[in-house]
């Protein structure tokens, strides 16, 4: 690595510091005005104050990290081109394509940490930061039940539950149907039990009062129509293809899904799946979680082509280009995000459309500048 590569990399990444440190306390600030009142009306302790806004930062760190990428860039190059070291740079034999590679190395795996980032660490400080307002703020509660739920365990086998609790992981009213492989209509057996318990050192789900009813085939004549038992302790305990935490996962309201991991989004959209459910919210939410880790290196190659050019108005003007940007890439996420919630759009293309139309504004702007 040369000399002028480890000093772009490193006003690069102070720059980006520098912008992110100013987003996040621009964030906090803001939030801790509005729930100011809150806090001290309800008594919340100033530790647990403290911890709130520790578990707040990387929700932040999602959202701006993008923008401050792109402000690094802009203000980096902007300051180059304006002091004339990337005149000096060109006229040593460096192309444009071979000034941008720093930007790009770090921007790549910034974007390749954020991957995890946004898909792991964020939601677990979301976990945290929701359960302190369910708390101590008493906002975002969630319901303490679901009722007549419908789900599909594996193919020919269906689970019906009257209610679920959700704070307690207990299913009451449970009925179990199973059908031929080749006739789903043909119903073979069913279980009745009169509650459904999880029990976490077997892994696996305990019935209540459970009573089997088999069905046998037609063209044996010499059964009854309809065998009755009632299931052994041993028997009672089944095995089913989620736990209390999917059921849980499954009943979070639209503005709770920040508390899944990719890990766990990907399992609450299968279960949705096999119980015939809509899952294009879901499912643009999941693609979303990598389309916007890798937008920090597309911000890049359309900011640095951009700045590397003389302007009059200088680095306020690289500022408001920067804002303006952004502000431009949000709203149009919503706007294409509407139209993959509601299936109209294909979720993988709704999450990477404005991508998509970015890179091709960075290939634009890279074929206009003078290489």
């Amino acid at each position: 690595m040369r000399r002028i590569d480890r000093y772009i990399i490193w006003q690069f990444i102070l720059a980006t510091i520098v912008s992110l440190a100013g987003f996040i306390v621009i964030f906090v600030a803001i939030d801790m005005m509005e729930k100011l009142d809150k806090f001290i009306d309800r008594k919340v302790p100033w530790p647990i104050v403290a911890e709130y806004y520790v578990n707040f930062v990387p929700q932040m760190i999602t959202l701006v990290l993008p923008i401050s990428l792109l402000l690094g860039c802009l203000f980096t190059a902007g300051k180059m081109s304006q002091s004339s070291e990337i005149v000096a740079l060109r006229s040593a034999g460096m192309s444009l394509y071979r000034y941008m590679l720093p930007f790009v190395i770090v921007a790549f795996f910034v974007s390749l940490l954020s991957v995890y980032f946004n898909g792991w660490i964020a939601p677990r400080a979301n976990v945290r930061l929701l359960s302190l307002r369910r708390e101590y703020l008493k906002d975002e509660m969630l319901r303490p039940s679901e009722y007549n739920m419908h789900m599909q365990n594996a193919p020919g086998e269906f689970l019906v539950v009257g209610e679920f609790s959700i704070s307690q992981g207990r299913a009451e009213r449970v009925g179990l149907y199973y059908f031929t492989s080749d006739d789903k209509t043909q119903l073979t057996r069913r279980i009745d039990a009169t509650r459904m318990i999880w029990d976490s050192t077997k892994k696996s789900w305990k019935l209540e009062n459970a009573i089997e009813r088999s069905f046998p085939a037609a063209k044996v004549r010499d059964l009854p129509k309809e065998v009755m038992r009632k299931l052994t302790p041993a028997e009672s305990y089944i095995k089913l293809t989620f736990t209390p935490q999917d059921l849980r996962d499954r009943q979070l309201k639209t503005n709770e899904l920040s508390e899944l991991t990719t890990t766990d989004l990907a399992r609450r959209i299968d279960l949705a799946q096999r119980a015939g459910k809509e899952t294009a919210r879901d499912e643009v939410d999941y693609y979303a979680k990598f389309a916007m880790a890798f937008t920090s290196l597309i911000v890049v190659l359309f900011g640095v082509p951009f700045a590397s050019q003389k302007k009059r108005g200088g680095l306020a003007l690289e500022f408001a280009v920067a804002i303006g940007i952004a502000f431009f890439y949000l709203a149009f996420t919503k706007v294409s995000f509407t139209f993959g919630y509601s299936g109209a759009i294909n979720p993988i293309l709704t999450a990477w459309m404005a991508n998509a139309i970015f890179i091709s504004i960075a290939i634009f702007v890279m074929a206009r500048v003078q290489k």
